[in-house]
């Protein structure tokens, strides 16, 4: 009777049904192996932040198979505790990671080849053209799209260095096509390739890879990373919201305010150098909060979103996984600089519109457009003396320290509490 009466007793403290415990583990078993199969697809991350998840799952397993095979009641409590975390946490993981697979392959619009197929971005230098269409998600196929954002963004990953270099969206520029002079904003209407390819031709510079976006793309992403701090040089009420005051020095921005302040011209005297100035600021300081603050893996999913919905890049999924991973395996910081092409404003014809009369145009200077050209050679090919001083300073952070590095952050808050020790992009070279 004693023996029946301990056996019906610990019955009473099961929490699961027979056989209930095998289900819960086959459950994370499951979660696991589809973890894997997505973190292998997707390969966005470095080896060491990789292999610490692994870990963490596996102790997690471990941990809860153990506690489930305990007698005491409470043990067998935590262990439900630590799997419905286990199956969360990585049930979650890969519904991201699938996310991230979907996302990369509707911003990718190359297929399996690019204009650069089978660089190696994280050691080669390459060149992005950026392309800005004025128009917002819902005017796609009402009007034209102008190309009037029309910047070179060149990467050198050995140097860690970036250089802007933006071209006026009125420069009086030759065709690829046509061969006849025109506007280059005018060049969007032909399509992506024909801005590409006309600005080959202008500058003798290989396009490696475009990235084309609107006005909806750009506010989705800042609004994705918790805005932008930008640095403005004047104080200026912008024209499309007049119930906002930039001020002089350093603004905290959403996506609509940064998108005024990279389009106003008007309050400049429509001086479109002013606005090619105030549109590398925005630029700069996405790049830096992509790349000095925990943000790229903690909104990972969100700006990921963002880019899929209103941008596009010939870039393949694989060389969007070598930059994020490459990005991420140490968040090193990037020295940014920025040129323009100088010119001087004129009256002539241009070939997409009527040949009746004259339109207003930007007519670079030669010698402007090959200090541009010298300064991206420079930076994409770094020299010896370059390159060892680089080598000397790197110092990879592991995951450890990349963790201190986002506990230390404190959030976006106190972030920008140092926003004020920064050194405001205040000259171009070149410009």
């Amino acid at each position: 009777m004693a023996t029946q009466y301990k056996n019906s007793s610990y019955k009473k403290k099961t929490l699961l049904p027979t056989g209930g415990y095998a289900v819960v583990m086959i459950l994370m078993s499951l979660v696991a192996i589809a973890f894997m199969v997505m973190l292998t697809v997707v390969n966005a991350f470095p080896k060491e932040l990789t292999m610490a998840l692994l870990v963490v799952m596996a102790s997690l397993m471990i941990i809860t198979c153990v506690l489930f095979k305990r007698k005491h009641r409470w043990l067998r409590i935590v262990g439900i505790l630590f799997a419905i975390i286990f199956v969360g946490i990585y049930g979650l993981g890969t519904y991201y990671l699938a996310g991230t697979f979907t996302a990369f392959a509707r911003i990718s619009t190359s297929g399996d080849t690019s204009r650069s197929a089978g660089k190696d971005l994280t050691e080669k230098a390459f060149n992005i053209y950026i392309t800005g269409i004025d128009q917002w998600e819902s005017e796609k196929g009402l009007d034209m799209e102008r190309s009037d954002v029309n910047m070179i963004v060149t990467v050198c990953p050995q140097t860690r260095r970036i250089l802007l270099t933006s071209i006026p969206r009125d420069t009086y520029i030759k065709l690829h096509t046509a061969q006849q002079m025109d506007k280059l904003t005018h060049t969007g209407v032909y399509g992506v390739d024909e801005t590409l390819n006309t600005v080959e031709d202008w500058l003798g510079i290989n396009m490696d890879y475009y990235v084309k976006m609107n006005f909806t793309a750009v506010v989705d992403l800042i609004n994705a990373i918790g805005g932008v701090d930008v640095y403005s040089p004047k104080e200026f009420v912008p024209v499309k919201r007049s119930w906002w005051t930039v001020k002089k020095g350093w603004n905290h921005m959403n996506g609509k305010e940064a998108l005024a302040f990279a389009r106003e011209r008007k309050a400049f005297g429509s001086e479109d150098a002013v606005r090619v100035e105030n549109q590398q600021r925005v630029v700069d300081a996405i790049l830096r909060k992509l790349m000095t603050s925990p943000a790229l893996l903690t909104k990972y999913s969100k700006i990921l979103d963002a880019a899929s919905n209103n941008m596009s890049t010939d870039m393949t999924s694989a060389e969007m996984q070598q930059l994020v991973k490459m990005q991420l395996a140490d968040m090193g910081e990037w020295d940014i600089e920025k040129q323009k092409i100088k010119g001087e404003y004129a009256m002539d014809y241009v070939a997409s519109l009527t040949q009746n009369q004259q339109f207003q145009v930007y007519k670079a200077y030669d010698t402007s457009v090959e200090e541009v050209k010298n300064k991206i050679e420079r930076v994409m090919t770094p020299t010896d003396e370059e390159l060892a001083q680089i080598k000397e300073e790197k110092q990879k952070q592991s995951v450890i320290s990349f963790l201190k590095n986002i506990r230390n952050a404190g959030g976006d808050e106190d972030a920008d509490k140092d926003k004020d020790r920064r050194v405001p992009f205040s000259t171009i070279s070149g410009g």
